[in-house]
């Protein structure tokens, strides 16, 4: 079995519990209109009024409930829990995961804005990856699918803020959108009123497209208080899958520092 995908592999061996359906979202993709560069006034305007209503990305920790819902070769949903841990200094985030029934970790995941640290339990071995997709392995059909994890990094961690101010952005004016290409695929964020609703990633490279919504509570913009990102496949445009994750109990703290270590 290829190492990267021991991270959720192992979900899918101790993790049975069916849960209720996931929202699935749609798509919108790139606009015909026309995007403006960051270096035009009007883009600078945009860019400007988004900046001024974004919230201070402190530290924080917090439990979460994740629902992980299937399309291929059959439809099959899962559920866990878990701790996540963000450190507003050194970018760093941690999570733990755990089944819902014992509460028991059996896999921890390290990253920050370009690696990603993965270490079962159950293992001294410690696995470390590129800041980029986390492959999941269905054990029974040995089914893989490509879960691109900066777009859940960049809503709890605020590292979108950062990507917007890139001089390579291009501004869509008429729809608070900001457009960047990277080396890994085509990633645009949608604002509204200000607050990220919205990223989306095209890559062909990776031969995949991806969509997180967001939904906070009017007092708390960070963390979210809940994300979901969907999955779809290129070549048959279908959903490979969708993963909901539910924050709850979230503290605004700052981690010892012994949290980012296994």
């Amino acid at each position: 079995m290829n190492k990267s995908c021991i991270f959720l592999c192992i979900l899918f061996y101790f993790v049975s519990c069916q849960s209720a359906e996931v929202e699935d979202p749609n798509f919108i993709g790139r606009d015909k209109g026309k995007y403006h560069a960051a270096k035009e006034g009007e883009s600078k305007s945009l860019l400007k009024e988004i900046l001024s209503k974004q919230t201070d990305f402190q530290s924080f920790k917090s439990e979460f409930s994740m629902q992980i819902q299937t399309f291929v070769p059959k439809k099959d949903n899962v559920s866990l829990d878990g701790k996540v841990f963000f450190s507003k200094d050194t970018k760093q985030i941690k999570i733990q995961l755990m089944d819902s029934f014992f509460g028991m970790i059996f896999t921890e995941l390290i990253a920050d804005p370009t690696q990603i640290q993965i270490k079962p339990t159950s293992t001294k071995e410690i696995q470390t990856l590129p800041m980029g997709d986390i492959l999941i392995q269905d054990p029974n059909t040995k089914k893989k699918f490509a879960i691109p994890f900066p777009v859940i990094y960049e809503y709890l961690t605020g590292a979108y803020v950062t990507e917007i101010q890139n001089p390579k952005a291009k501004f869509n004016l008429a729809d608070s959108r900001v457009l960047l290409t990277k080396p890994d695929g085509e990633y645009e964020y949608f604002f509204k009123e200000g607050n990220l609703d919205r990223l989306e990633l095209a890559s062909a490279k990776r031969g995949l497209k991806a969509i997180a919504l967001v939904k906070t509570k009017p007092e708390q913009t960070h963390p979210p208080k809940e994300i979901t990102t969907k999955v779809i496949s290129l070549d048959t445009e279908k959903e490979n899958v969708i993963i909901q994750i539910k924050l709850k109990k979230s503290q605004m703290t700052e981690p010892p520092a012994n949290t980012f270590r296994f």
